[in-house]
């Protein structure tokens, strides 16, 4: 298995979307998964069951990630009980989907302190106990196609996300030679909690489809598969990209 006895912390995994589909993939593959939720104990405490009934070992930390301190007791609490720290996703993130002119202070700080600034916190805290215990990690960031496209609607939580990918890959940079890397999944449109109410609207859902060329919706699992390369030994060489996991809508 290619994650075999490797201990992964994943931020968001506690619903159903991304993180969760990352953690199960990960599992299977031979890894131990912590994973993060932040209001629902129910679906986390699924999670933890589908895990190990795959035969691995799991639990769930609850965290308010747009705390910065919380983000690094969530990472620090997750490495101590799993025995250490592998591999880190940072999928957690919120959404105010509102034209910029509607976005208020309020929603603006939300996005940034739990999209940008949790990410940098735990992205960070994991690095420093990785290079404390001289573990070539993975670090691997959740981004989104409006880090580099613009939508209309989403155009504050598309900076935060460009914040994000540019924090990547000056992590990457500097973190190369201990054999840490720092690589980000921009997905599509996908089908998932975060975004399940905005595609369900009839005309909203075909249009999103006509734009993408493979001509359907991604699925939590098209992530996930890519989150396997990254945290693989094969991505050894790989670090400081992001992989479009989008169905072509990027290629126009």
């Amino acid at each position: 298995m290619r994650l075999d006895g490797k201990k992964a912390l994943i931020t968001g995994a506690g619903s159903y979307g991304i993180g969760r589909a990352i953690a199960l993939a990960f599992a299977r593959e031979g890894a131990d998964v912590a994973i993060h939720y932040h209001s629902r104990p129910d679906v986390a405490a699924s999670v933890v069951a589908d895990i190990e009934a795959l035969g691995r070992r799991s639990f769930a930390l609850q965290a308010d990630l747009g705390e910065a301190e919380a983000c690094r007791q969530l990472v620090r609490e997750g490495s101590e009980r799993l025995g250490g720290l592998d591999i880190i996703v940072t999928a957690a993130a919120a959404i105010y989907r509102k034209p910029i002119l509607e976005i208020t202070d309020a929603e603006w700080d939300h996005m940034m302190a739990l999209n940008l600034r949790g990410t940098f916190a735990c992205a960070t805290e994991a690095a420093r106990l990785m290079r404390a215990n001289g573990t070539k990690g993975r670090i691997i960031v959740i981004g989104s196609i409006v880090q580099q496209l613009a939508l209309a609607g989403q155009v504050a939580y598309g900076t935060t996300k460009a914040g994000v990918a540019q924090l990547a890959r000056g992590m990457a940079y500097e973190l190369a030679p201990e054999g840490i890397t720092v690589n980000v999944i921009a997905p599509g449109a996908t089908l998932t909690d975060f975004n399940r109410d905005y595609l369900a609207d009839p005309e909203v859902r075909q249009k999103r489809i006509e734009a993408i060329p493979i001509g359907r919706l991604g699925e939590p699992e098209d992530m996930a598969e890519a989150a396997l390369y990254l945290a693989s030994p094969g991505a050894a060489y790989t670090t400081g990209i992001t992989i479009f996991v989008d169905g072509g809508i990027m290629l126009p």
